[in-house]
């Protein structure tokens, strides 16, 4: 019974330290976001496209997790402000690529502190 305590104490400390505003930034899709939001005010859309490419893999890479962590409608408009900022990117937009990469952050974060 105390091992039992102790696990459900151990869980509930975890889950309410475990994901704090600077482990989110350290995820690889924030890392990227920013990177690319750097490259696109530098004009550097070669290296953002590849950027925004590297978004796309890891999506789908870790889209199964996403699925359990959020609810449909989180991971879904994550999946689509990634295509946004994609399309942006090709376009060269940089107000649009600015905006996708600020609702990308925004639902991952969402994602994990839901």
């Amino acid at each position: 019974m105390k091992i039992l305590r102790l696990g459900m104490i151990f869980i509930g400390l975890f889950i309410l330290f475990g994901c704090s505003t600077e482990t989110i930034q350290q995820l690889p899709i924030s890392e990227t976001a920013t990177d690319i939001e750097y490259l696109v005010n530098e004009g550097q859309w070669k290296q953002a496209k590849e950027g925004a490419s590297q978004i796309r893999s890891l999506y789908k890479d870790n889209e199964w997790r996403y699925q359990l962590m959020g609810d449909k409608t989180e991971y879904s408009n994550l999946d689509e402000e990634i295509s946004k900022l994609q399309v942006s990117i090709e376009e060269k937009d940089t107000e649009e690529a600015k905006r996708s990469i600020a609702g990308i952050k925004h639902y991952i974060e969402s994602l994990y502190f839901r």
